[in-house]
Order: structure tokens, then sequence, then C-alpha cells
């Protein structure tokens, strides 16, 4: 028999909150992404056809007016936290599936309140009470036989609209607020719930792909198959979804252990009126920061530093670096938040009474412990970048990264580091950029070159967008470090014209993808007269 199990699900809880941070209406669509995909969008840009998965330059055709939002983890993470927390005054073993959906045992809750439904109420009570729940969101809750069943239910729970009592006289009623949604499903009729359900909903594209194949496109045509069979035929993966489709879900809901509290903080009295006194007076916080993750078997990689003036001024930014910080990277963050871009002993513009360090990513400390060997290189690397960064200042010291950008060129950026560019994810289109793998040479300046057809004429673009002949030689001249002494070779291959508008005037240029005899592969672009080098394939 599986356990009976409460769902509590926030809609669109990663859109909603992300708005809000934000200060972006409600109204608009809103679209969050994340590695070069649609990670979640709001009800607004799914009205539009924007859906998770969807390539950004797709949803951006879908959506030209969407709000692009970059998605970040740790934040959403941070935000649902004090939710959970107030969740856990209330009822104990809450499992945080992720942000915006969390289980709860359903037998304690029932048992107190009387029943699911009461308790469900309770839970969503406190939470409106609390205010941690964004404007605009509804809670779904769903209690059923095992986690998934109510999950499920907890999905397709519907606001039902409370009718509000009007006096006679009025003639058109007020419009109805719309309430949070509960559905229960009663014990024992988890499987009848689930029977309709299309098996893809399992969430498993492989073994879904098969069933289908064999016929099986219904959850209840999958729990109605011998369990037997379907054990011998897919393994304990297809045992496990046949369980679940029969209503016999094995999985219990897992209690998460409560974080515990690893920020720290320094207050200072009196404030302290220089860069290098603070920092200095938090040294012993730093390492009791580093102190206290140890004890926990856990490093950070990412934290959030706030610096609280004596005259009320804030400074808040979180700080990355490239592995796991320790006593003296905190304390060297710290004080280049405070310096800003002067001198370290330059003084403040306001005397700095509060400094708090909170974690941001975290990680087991197993995870990052050197090979028996040691890192090599890369260690040396590492440690000899982080101590000339300590001494020269957090932006001294550059690393080279790709970033957004329509040009080959524009995509160059240099950041601090252990710092991520925070192009990587543009929030706006990039029409007529380069997919796929960046080229790994780019000339700083693109160069004028010939492509001479096998007549010796220089080949040129029709009305219509189709060459004047196939290239048949590329020539380039010398370049420094890249073509000492130039390029005049055969073009083995070609790819193109890829049409790129640039710029206020809408000047068009065509792009052209070019193999030499010697295997180079040569990006190019033609404009009204002339052939330019952009970069080079190596």
């Amino acid at each position: 028999m599986s356990e009976r199990v409460v769902a509590l699900w926030l809609p669109d809880w990663a859109v909603l909150t992300a708005a809000e941070d934000a200060e972006i209406s409600l109204e608009a669509p809103v679209v969050l992404t994340a590695r070069g995909e649609v990670f979640a969008a709001n009800a607004a840009a799914r009205a539009l056809g924007v859906r998770r998965g969807l390539r950004i330059r797709e949803a951006q055709e879908r959506s030209a007016e969407a709000v692009f939002v970059p998605y970040r983890e740790d934040v959403d993470h941070r935000r649902f936290e004090p939710l959970i927390r107030i969740l856990e005054g209330i009822v104990p073993s809450i499992q945080q599936v992720r942000p915006g959906l969390c289980l709860v045992p359903g037998r304690g809750p029932a048992r107190y309140y009387g029943s699911e439904a009461a308790a469900a109420q309770a839970l969503t009570a406190a939470l409106r009470e609390a205010g941690v729940i964004p404007a605009g969101s509804a809670v779904r809750i769903g209690a059923a036989d095992g986690v998934f069943a109510a999950q499920q239910a907890a999905y397709r729970a519907v606001p039902v609209p409370v009718p509000v009592p009007v006096p006679v006289p009025v003639p058109v009623p007020s419009p109805a607020p719309i309430t949070d949604a509960i559905l229960v499903i009663p014990p024992g009729q988890s499987a009848r719930f689930l029977a309709p359900m299309p098996v893809t909903t399992l969430g498993e594209p492989e073994l879904t792909r098969v069933l289908a194949r064999l016929g099986v496109h219904r959850l209840g045509e999958l729990a109605a198959l011998p369990a037997a069979s379907v054990r011998d035929r897919f393994g304990a993966a297809g045992e496990q979804a046949h369980r679940i489709a029969a209503g016999e879900d094995p999985r219990r809901v897992r209690p998460r252990i409560p974080p515990a509290e690893l920020a720290v903080e320094r207050e200072f009295d009196p404030p302290l009126e220089r860069a290098d006194q603070a920092a200095f007076g938090f040294r012993a916080s730093a390492d009791r920061f580093l102190a206290g993750l140890a004890e926990h078997a856990l490093v950070v990689s990412a934290v959030r530093i706030e610096i609280v003036g004596d005259r009320g001024g804030r400074s808040a930014r979180s700080w990355l670096h490239p592995r796991h910080l320790d006593a003296g990277d905190v304390v060297d963050r710290v004080r280049w938040q405070l310096q800003g871009s002067g001198a370290i002993e330059a003084a403040l513009s306001e005397p700095v009474a509060l400094i708090r360090v909170i974690p941001e990513t975290l990680a087991a400390m197993s995870t990052q412990e050197p090979g028996l060997w040691g890192g090599g290189p890369d260690t040396r690397v590492h440690n000899g970048l982080t101590r000339l960064q300590g001494m020269v200042g957090h932006d001294g010291v550059l690393t080279a990264r790709i970033g957004a950008g329509r040009e080959p060129r524009e995509r160059q950026s240099l950041v601090p580091w252990g710092e991520r560019d925070p192009r990587t994810d543009p929030a706006g289109p990039w029409p007529g950029s380069l997919p796929g793998a960046p080229p790994q040479t780019v000339l700083a300046e693109p160069l004028p070159v010939r492509v001479i057809d096998a007549a010796g004429e220089s080949v040129s673009i029709t009305d219509r967008d189709v060459l004047s002949a196939p290239p048949h030689r590329l020539v380039i001249p010398p370049l420094p470090r890249i073509a000492p002494g130039g390029v005049d070779s055969t073009v083995l291959a070609w790819a193109g014209p890829w049409p790129v508008i640039t710029g206020t005037t809408a000047e068009r240029v065509d792009r052209f993808q070019l193999v030499d005899e010697r295997g180079h592969g040569w990006l190019v672009r033609r404009d009204r007269s002339e052939w330019w080098a952009e970069a080079r394939y190596d």
C-alpha cells in the first residue's frame, strides 16, 4: 500500500519570483532562459507559443515582446527557503522536490487537522499570512496514494471561484475571487485517477518510446500488463513505472535536513572609516565562516557579501571563485568590495557598521580534494593567478571568455579571474550570430582578401543572393603569427551565403566559410564590393 502524500505546488514559481525581483509587470510575457534554452515561461508567454526547451531564438520569434531573464538557480533556491521553513514550523518531514514544489507525508497532518483537505488549507493559510507567496500566484495542493499521484493531483487541481454574497438590488454581481485549489484523491483510487494519463507523464523518454511502439499509450494500459512481464522486459525502471501506474508507488517522502546557519556577520562599534581596517577586522569572522563550512564537510565557490554603512547605505554583491574560497579569498573580496576602484587605504564614503557573508554555492568537500599527485600545472596556474589578484586587485587579473554578440570579435571579452561574463546568457536576440563552435582565431579587425573563381575573376553575389561562380582560390595577405607568408591556396570546400543585417543603416553583408588546401577553415564575408576575412578555424 502506497503512503499517503500531500504535494504543494506553486505554478510558475521561478518566473513569478524573477519578475518580482526585476520589477516586471505580471501581465507581460516573461521567459526564463538557461543554457541557451527556455527554462520556464509565464502564462502570458505560453499563450504566445513559448514552451520549455525551445531555443532562445525560436522563443524570440514567437514572442518578440517577451522579457527574457537569465535563470539563477541559487536565487531560486534562496527565495524558496523561507517558504520551506514556514511549512516545517507546521508539519515535520518536508521534502523539497524543486523550488515551487514540495511533499509532505499525509497521515500525520490529516490526523491532526481532521482531514487532508483541512491540513492543506492550514498550510496555504500559513503561507498567505507570512507573505512569502509571490503576487499573482495560486497554491495548488494534491493528496493521493504515492508521490507521483500526489504531484499529478496538484498539477490538475483547478481553482474554483468562491461565491460572494451580493445584495439583492444589485443586478450584476461582483467578480468572484479565485481561491487556491485542493484536489484529494481518495485512498485506493490513485490507479483510476492516473489511468487516462499518457505514459509520457512518467518522465522516462526511453521507456515511453518503447511502450508507444508496443501500443501502450496510457498509464491504465501499462497498469493492466502483467507485472512479471514488464519486469522481465524493462527491468527495474519498468517495474517501478508499472507500480506507479497501478497506484502502488514504492517511493516515500524523504524529509530534508534543515540547513545549518552558515552565514557570518561582524558589527563594528564604532564604525570603521577605512577599507583596510574593515577588511582586517573581518579576518576572524572569515576564519569562523570557513571553519563552519568545514564542520559540515562543505566548501563554497560563490558568496554574497553585504556591507551596511553607518548612515544606512548598503552594498551587496555576489562573488565567484573558479574552485573554492579560503579565508584569505573571502577577506580579499570584502576588501575589493569596500575599496571599489580606489586604493585600499582610501577613506570610504561612509563608515562601515556591518559586514555579512552568505554562502551561495556549496559543494561537498570530497569533490574538491586534490588527486594523489596534485593538480600539476593547473594547480600552479590557479595559485599563481590567485596570489597575483590578491596583490593587484580584483580587476587586475583578467581571463578570456566567449560572450554574447553578433560579430566574432564582439564575443571576445576579458573578465576578472574567477568571474562569469554577464553577457554569456544575453537577454536580447542576436540575429546573424554564428551557430555552433566559434572560430579559434579571431582577427582584431577584418582584413581585405580575395576570393577568386576558376577563371581568375573575383566572386560576387547577384541580386538573387547567388554566387557568380563557385570559389576556387583564396588569397590573404601576410598576417603576423597567423599566416606570416600569406595564403594563396585552392578552396576545397565552402558554405554560404548567410546574410547578416548590421548597423543602424541596415547594411547587409554575407558570410561564408571556406576550407583551403592546408585544411584551415576561414570565416569570410562579402559586402557591396569587397571580401573580408574575420576569423580562422584552427
